[in-house]
């Protein structure tokens, strides 16, 4: 396919043109036109910019998979992405093994089932090394027992807790399992002849390595890249999830409810030091303040408003009066009238 041209580009062929610049017939007798097969039943529903936002996160959502397993099964742990495709559901379970273990879970609110296959291999090499093996285990391809489904348990767990850490960065997804398989054809997490996308992670833990795969029906990711572009979920290629509507009023309603400490100044004075030991009570200090000038009234130490002092019922009080605000160039605080 040719590539697009922007919106300035356009602009600047059509201005050539009307100078004579370019000749408008020109590329007329260029030969044949290339024509490219496109599959109708195999559409690519999903934009290369959309995948590349998957990948980023579940790249992200790997490097969280080697640091919590080298935690977990203590032995060194490699666990990268190797390919993301647009398949057909029904090309997704004839690639995986007649046996095999595959985990289906929601992530609510979105909508379909996703699938997480892991590699037999793997499975029984986990299991080893979570009854103290170093996960060098060679065992016929078979289905595994419930206790080793029960001893893998904690170690898919995980998996779903790291999945569900990286989907939250851009959308709140709350993932449940449904269920587990041995047999890929007794799925049916979609039609065959849906489209989805498969993301193949490689796996080595210590002498163990296998693969782990990822499907995820075109609902699931439509409904997720609705809500990257809504106002309550789009989010920045650097710096996260921006802001909605409501986040800046919400801010400023839990900042004002925030206890502001405000002090009064009565004034300052130096005094030497043989002065401070001399002092006793009943001795008189003289402060920098006239009797009718305004205190400054400070906020968390930035002074904000000039006051005048007075006596009520209960105390010491302060009068308002106008704004104080810092002069740059000399350093000191000036009256600004309201």
């Amino acid at each position: 396919m040719p590539n697009i041209l922007s919106q300035d580009e356009i602009d600047s062929l059509l201005g050539a043109m009307e100078r004579g610049e370019v000749d408008e017939q020109a590329g007329q007798d260029q030969g044949p036109l290339s024509i490219a097969d496109y599959n109708f039943r195999r559409p690519n529903l999903i934009t290369k910019e959309q995948l590349r936002n998957f990948n980023t996160v579940h790249e992200t959502f790997a490097k969280e998979m080697e640091s919590a397993l080298a935690l977990m099964l203590r032995n060194s742990t490699e666990f990268s992405l190797v390919s993301t495709e647009q398949q057909q559901y029904g090309e997704f379970i004839g690639s995986l093994s007649n046996v095999s273990h595959s985990v289906v879970f929601t992530a609510e609110p979105l909508p379909g089932m996703a699938i997480v296959e892991v590699n037999l291999a793997l499975v029984f090499g986990v299991v080893d090394m979570l009854l103290g093996g170093q996960g060098s285990v060679e065992t016929e391809i078979r289905i595994p027992t419930d206790i080793e489904v029960a001893i893998i348990h904690p170690f898919i767990e995980k998996l779903l807790e790291k999945l569900a850490f990286c989907w939250n960065s851009f959308i709140d997804v709350d993932l449940k399992v449904k269920r587990t398989e041995s047999n890929p054809e007794y799925i049916q997490a979609a039609p065959v002849d849906a489209p989805v996308v498969v993301l193949a992670f490689d796996a080595k833990i210590g002498n163990a390595n296998g693969i782990i795969n990822i499907c995820y029906p075109l609902p699931m990711i439509q409904s997720a890249n609705d809500e990257l572009d809504s106002g309550s979920g789009q989010m920045d290629s650097y710096y996260g999830k921006k802001d909605d509507d409501g986040s800046r009023s919400t801010l400023i309603r839990n900042v004002l409810d925030v206890p502001m400490p405000i002090t009064v100044e009565l004034g300052s004075a130096s005094v030497r030091g043989s002065q401070l030991a001399q002092l006793k009570p009943g001795d008189v200090i003289v402060l920098d303040k006239e009797l009718h000038a305004p205190l400054i009234m400070s906020v968390s130490g930035r002074s904000i408003f000039n006051v005048y002092p007075g006596r009520g019922k209960d105390g010491l009080v302060v009068r308002v009066g106008n704004h104080v605000s810092l002069d740059v160039d000399r350093g000191h605080a000036v009256n600004v009238s309201l």
